[in-house]
């Protein structure tokens, strides 16, 4: 190369060189040297000067298993500014295939003299970059993109009973006008489940920058501006709940609430020895996704307060055994109705046939063939005192206090004028109310030794562990093992009302349950299920409860597939071996 020319390069990459470094040092100078003279001139003149939030994003909530339940989208709203665009077929055509939006749309509001017009429709985030790239090939100053705040919920309708949703609420706040037009409508979210209850958690702190904008209109951030502050994003929230056995629960229960034409349905699936709540789905239910009926966000396991029925017939027996006002060889002669106090109405074994008699019955055979005589008998041996006592301990009384909004508790009149005939139902679960996530917690007791673990519903906030709760011991370890049996022969003997409910090659435990609701305004029926899977040393306990069936309404016909259902998948999910002693399996 001429020696000549060589120096001419040569001074023309020092000149660019010098431009960069003219540059930063007028940015420096603007920014750091004369930052307080900038902004107080520009403070002055209020034409430059610019605040911007820096919106945070809502935290997501997650399965045990990471799978999103509820997260922010990357999406966004398109605004166009007519004014400011190219009024082009060739434009139009290209804005079209970058947004999805019909070019004809936007060639007639052109024509028609709009000025702006915002499409509330999110612009999915995979076509951000292709409409950036038409704004500027275009230089197509009135195309703009703003975060959209919407949320998605990838389960659906299975998980939100318990996830809930965050809805827009529109409200009119000023009248109408002609022709019954709102005049002002003011635009809210109404967050349910646990979007509401975590709320706190899940929202974050916006941010602010401050900053000036130069004579292109561009951004000039003042990173030392005491005005200014980080955005903080919302904490991530993992429940305990198994995305896989939420689906499954949510199936079974609306195919047993549609099939006997419920009123509602729970199913719940619970870890014994950790208290995890691995499944909590109800019907009937909503899609957070789509259209959002007026009445949502009613979620019966935790809001509903049922009678438990016969499936308490279980708890029952295991308080008289351990205090020692029963035990499994003694007998109890049953007739068919026997009456608890001279004056009161008699108990009897079956509603339907007061005649039914089960005559001589040991403990076993009780619960295996679901006889309230029994249980009454049981519950009077062992007293008022001692069966409140009880119920208290197992926190049926009680909010079980698992994070989620609107969570009842349970009844029981402690000023009931007939305490006798009172005491004598509430040995078969009938004159106690109770959530149905309480009683399958008080259940899982059995499956744990006797020991009662708090349900959990929240695994981790952030990085922060939310621990397993302390254990109480309600009942001995012998009792436990021997109320395991009991529940075993409901299933595996062939007089038990479960009997068509196993599953070949496992022993399974359970209990049926079927109580009327009695009163002036209320009628019908609660039907139930309760199961271990396995029967000893269970990994999960199963929970199904049908309110108000009209087609059928005995536990073992109405809940007891749903939970059969449920069981097939828990014990595909945990790999639990079969049981080569089950009489199922032969």
């Amino acid at each position: 190369m001429p020696e000549g020319k060589s120096e001419r390069i040569r001074f023309a990459s020092l000149g660019v060189g010098g431009l960069f470094v003219l540059a930063a040092l007028s940015q420096a100078k603007l920014q750091i040297f004369e930052r307080g003279n900038t902004i107080d001139l520009a403070n002055a003149t209020k034409r430059f000067t610019l605040r911007k939030t820096d919106k945070a994003r809502r935290g997501s909530i997650v399965s045990s298993d990471g799978k999103a339940l509820a997260q922010d989208a990357n999406a966004f709203e398109l605004t166009v500014q007519f004014k400011k665009i190219p009024h082009s077929e060739a434009f139009f055509m290209d804005l079209a295939g970058a947004t999805g939006i019909p070019a004809a749309e936007f060639a007639a509001m052109a024509a028609s003299g709009a000025k702006t017009k915002s499409w509330q429709d999110a612009v999915p985030a995979d076509r951000v970059k292709a409409i950036n790239e038409v704004k500027s090939k275009w230089r197509a100053d009135g195309v703009s993109l703003m975060a959209n705040d919407l949320r998605e919920y990838p389960l659906g309708a299975a998980a939100s009973g318990v996830v809930g949703v965050i809805r827009e609420h529109t409200r009119q706040v000023e009248g109408t006008g002609k022709n019954g037009i709102p005049v002002k409508l003011e635009r809210s979210t109404v967050p349910t489940g646990l979007e509401s209850s975590q709320d706190a958690l899940l929202t974050g702190q916006d941010g602010i920058r401050v900053g000036l904008t130069d004579r292109e209109g561009a951004f000039l951030p003042m990173r030392m501006d005491d005005e200014g502050r980080p955005k903080v994003d919302g904490q991530t929230v993992m429940l305990t709940i198994d995305s896989e056995l939420q689906e499954i629960a949510a199936q079974a229960i609306k195919k047993a609430v549609e099939e006997h034409q419920a009123e509602n349905g729970t199913a719940i699936v619970i870890t014994p020895g950790e208290g995890d709540i691995l499944a909590m789905a109800n019907w009937p239910s909503f899609d957070p996704n789509g259209h959002i009926p007026g009445q949502f966000g009613y979620n019966p396991s935790f809001m509903a307060q049922l009678e438990p029925g016969s499936t308490f017939k279980i708890l029952t027996l295991a308080k008289a055994l351990d205090v020692g006002k029963a035990d499994l060889d003694s007998m109890i002669q049953c007739s068919g109705a026997f009456k608890p106090t001279a004056k009161g109405r008699p108990v009897r074994c079956d509603l339907h046939h007061g005649s039914r008699a089960h005559g001589s019955t040991n403990a076993l055979k009780a619960i295996a063939k679901s006889c309230n005589v029994s249980a009454a008998t049981w519950s009077l041996r062992v007293g008022r005192p001692g069966m409140i006592d009880y119920i208290k301990k197992l926190g049926l009384l009680d909010k079980t206090d698992i994070g989620v909004p609107k969570e009842s508790r349970g009844l029981f009149r402690m000023d009931e004028y007939a305490q006798t005939l009172q005491l004598a139902h509430l040995g078969f679960g009938q004159s106690i109310t109770c959530t149905p996530i309480g009683l399958a917690s008080a259940f899982s007791m059995l499956g744990n030794g006797g020991v009662l673990m708090p349900p959990r519903l929240i695994k981790k906030v952030g990085d922060r562990e939310r621990p397993i709760g302390r254990g109480e011991r309600i009942v001995s370890s012998e009792t436990a093992e021997t109320m395991v049996a009991c529940l075993e022969s409901v299933i595996e003997s062939e007089s038990g009302t479960g009997r068509d409910l196993r599953i070949p090659g496992y022993r399974l435990g359970g209990k049926t349950g079927t109580a009327e609701k009695i009163g002036a305004k209320v009628k019908g029926y609660v039907s139930n299920f309760v199961g271990f899977v396995p029967a000893r040393n269970p990994r999960a306990v199963i929970l199904v409860m049908v309110n108000n069936p009209k087609k059928g309404y005995y536990g073992g016909v109405v809940a007891g597939p749903a939970f059969r259902d449920i069981a097939k998948h828990v014990i595909r999910h945990f790999n639990i071996p079969p049981s080569v002693t089950s009489p199922a399996g032969k």
